[in-house]
């Protein structure tokens, strides 16, 4: 599947399942460590290889951005400083290390291997919670329907890695046929009907158009 469907999955999860939770300061900056864990997992995928990678990586970014935008000069938000405010500084750095560490190494492994394995999401998301506390939960949830979600796929993925008979597929449907697309709009339906039911449209309004 395509970075945008993962992200859509991810987002319309978190919107069942976490969004009703917390305040929407909260459901934002959740909503954007889901996305960040969605396409995380594809980490692994090489540019010179996957044209799409910088579409899907723009489409990210500018999504991302508007997000911290809003909450920032919006909302008043201050994002830098609320991530993780309660994680030690020295833990901060080892979680960096870990997710700088895992990127390289499933970039040396290749696609769908380490990074689309258990121990991957393990070590990924044990560094987001180093570097963000409690967010590491929306981040994981992107994380593990990308992971869910390529299941459904041709190519197989690694999840037992570095076993060599831990590979699993469904070979269902192609990454960009009409399964993606499909799951896609069902995903961002979804997405916006159960916001809209959270915060009905002249909250939203209020909030950020006014």
């Amino acid at each position: 599947m395509t970075g945008k469907t993962h992200a859509a999955v991810g987002i319309c999860a978190a919107a069942f399942i976490l969004v009703p939770k917390v305040d929407i300061k909260t459901a934002m900056l959740g909503l954007g460590f889901c996305i960040i864990g969605s396409y995380a997992t594809d980490a692994d995928l090489k540019v010179s290889k996957a044209g799409h990678v910088i579409s899907d990586a723009v489409y990210a970014g500018i999504i991302l951005s508007i997000l911290y935008l809003m909450l920032t000069f919006k909302m008043h938000y201050n994002v830098l400083a609320l991530v993780g405010r309660d994680m030690p500084s020295q833990g901060k750095i080892v979680g960096a290390l870990l997710i700088i560490g895992s990127i390289i190494l499933g970039r040396i492994t290749g696609h769908r291997k380490y990074m689309h394995s258990l121990i991957g999401f393990f070590v990924m998301t044990m560094g987001v919670w180093l570097i963000a506390g409690n967010f590491v939960i929306w981040f994981g949830l992107g994380y593990a329907l990308h992971m869910i979600i390529d299941l459904l796929n041709e190519k197989p993925e690694a999840l037992l890695f570095p076993l060599k008979n831990g590979k699993l597929c469904f070979s269902i449907c192609k990454s960009r046929g009409l399964a993606n697309w499909l799951i896609s709009t069902v995903a961002y339906v979804g997405f916006l009907y159960k916001i809209t039911s959270i915060y009905n449209l002249e909250y939203l309004q209020r909030v950020f158009v006014k």
